[in-house]
């Protein structure tokens, strides 16, 4: 595998691991909402979908966004850390690219 696909592949990771539990949380208030629900982080409110209560489960979810303030810090580090051989690759490449014949 070449490394430029590497290092893609590891910055999705990155901004997956940085911005997951935000996703989370947004994405299942949007959930609730789009289903008629109110999603409250004082309290689980009833929210019945398909004959199911997934009150519980929203007010859980909702929750995940607070990992955010860890999550975030470790994405920018693991971000800074993802700059020292992407800059590698990126030097080797232009060099690669400058040489006569290559």
């Amino acid at each position: 595998m070449r490394a430029r696909t590497i290092l893609i592949i590891l910055l999705v990771m990155i901004v997956l691991i940085a911005f997951g539990p935000a996703i989370i949380a947004v994405g299942s208030q949007e959930i609730a909402e789009a289903f008629g629900c109110q999603v409250d982080l004082n309290r689980a409110i009833p929210c019945v979908i398909h004959g199911k209560d997934y009150g519980d489960l929203a007010y859980n979810l909702g929750f995940a966004i607070w990992y955010s303030y860890l999550t975030l810090l470790a994405g920018v580090v693991l971000f800074a850390i993802w700059l020292v051989p992407a800059t590698i690759v990126l030097l080797a490449a232009l060099r690669k690219r400058k040489q006569p014949g290559a």
